[in-house]
């Protein structure tokens, strides 16, 4: 039992449950400092943007083993032309071949399984049939 409730304080003690950069102190010095909101990279890329947009094709072959740059009707490389980032665009473009709308499925028809018929049957019992006990 005591290996179960060791993470419980005693009576009066004080756990310190956040320290460093999680720490209270250090989070309230941080807002004070108005740096509270800034997220900290771990590692300073030197690439540019521009290198970054070119990943995308790659990471999503290695991720979903399909090259999203092939066409599906010819299978020749395509050519990235334009990023299209406003969404009221995209909204129209996707409005005019007829994508934007989801079509609501039904739900799967329900299959009635039936249950069969459960009977008691002694020979699967583990007591034996003459405990005195039973009787």
């Amino acid at each position: 039992m005591a290996q179960l409730v060791t993470h419980i304080p005693n009576r009066g003690e004080q756990m310190v449950r956040y320290y460093g950069f999680y720490s209270n102190k250090s989070r309230g010095l941080r807002k004070k400092a108005g740096t509270d909101d800034e997220v900290q990279a771990l590692i300073e890329s030197e690439a540019a943007p521009k290198e970054f947009r070119k990943n995308w094709a790659r990471l999503i072959q290695k991720i979903y083993n399909i090259d999203p740059l092939l066409c599906p009707r010819c299978f020749g490389t395509m050519r990235i032309i334009s990023f299209i980032e406003e969404e009221q665009l995209v909204k129209k473009i996707l409005k005019h071949l007829g994508l934007w709308e989801t079509r609501n499925h039904d739900p799967p028809a329900k299959s009635a399984t039936p249950i069969p018929d459960l009977t008691y049957d002694d020979s699967y019992s583990q007591l034996s049939p003459t405990d005195s006990w039973l009787q």
